[in-house]
């Protein structure tokens, strides 16, 4: 890498996934807060998926921190990258508590009694964007839909949390404002913005054009399985680019640098 270059967290290379997915060139940057926007059947899962090693493509390259995916194991891969799939609600009837200790990691408790090793409280930052330390006793089953995409969020970023205190963490999201109310929402997307300034990666898919406009540094377009376009929030926010995917009327504004896009209307089908 040359001096001074941007350092590659990941790229994709002619990467085909057969009537899913067609991708000429991808390269992500570290510290980058990335999110993807297109209906559903886009390919945005799959691409994100591909993205996690978790996918293999039928051809082309892909490679994380400059080596090929192939090369990685799945254990390794786990120490590295985080990644929140859309079907990722466990079922287990544990507590919450439980539940996350598998992925804290674990401290020294020095008592009267002999030191031992007990599960990582949840990061103060993570509890003040995702407040969950209420439901730590609480059996997993027994929460609603969008309590338990809140644990589950929390989940995936304990898994690598030593290495986003350092920023050096990449995280892949899948839809994590799925089932969120309004306020979790944006505090999830302040907290990606906080965790991409320390230098931490971060990759998400959105249904939610106004939000991604505003909190992403970078937004990708995708359709039938291609990337349309990507680039800067005002660059592909745009009437033509949105109008041509999601086949609405959009209305777009800027006030204050905050940019408002709003659905007027279903495009005709006449």
């Amino acid at each position: 890498m040359a001096k001074g270059a941007e350092a590659s967290v990941i790229s994709l290379c002619q990467v085909a996934l057969k009537n899913r997915l067609t991708i000429d060139n991808i390269d992500v940057v570290k510290g980058q807060c990335i999110h993807i926007l297109g209906p559903n059947g886009a390919g945005k899962s799959s691409l994100l998926l591909v993205m996690a090693g978790l996918l293999e493509p039928d051809s082309g390259q892909v490679s994380l921190y400059e080596r090929p995916m192939s090369s990685w194991s799945l254990a390794t891969l786990a120490g590295v990258r985080t990644m929140l799939g859309q079907h990722s609600l466990s079922s287990f009837q544990l507590t919450v508590g439980e539940y996350l200790s598998f992925y804290s990691q674990p401290v020294i408790v020095k008592g009267s009694s002999a030191p031992h090793l007990c599960a990582q409280p949840i990061p103060p930052l993570i509890e003040k964007a995702l407040e969950v330390k209420s439901f730590l006793p609480k059996v997993l089953t027994h929460l609603s839909g969008g309590e338990r995409q809140r644990v589950e969020i929390c989940r995936t970023l304990l898994q690598i949390w030593p290495l986003l205190e350092k920023g050096e963490g990449l995280v892949l999201l899948d839809e994590p404002l799925q089932g969120l109310d309004i306020r979790h929402q944006y505090a999830l997307a302040n907290l990606v913005n906080v965790l991409c300034k320390k230098g931490n990666t971060v990759v998400m898919s959105s249904h939610d054009i106004s939000l991604s406009a505003n909190y992403g540094n970078a937004l990708w377009l995708m359709h039938k399985g291609e990337l349309v376009v990507q680039g800067l929030p005002e660059e592909v926010a745009t009437q033509h680019y949105l109008e041509s995917v999601f086949e609405c009327h959009f209305a777009i504004s800027k006030h204050d640098n905050f940019l408002e896009i709003q659905v007027c209307a279903p495009i005709s089908l006449e």
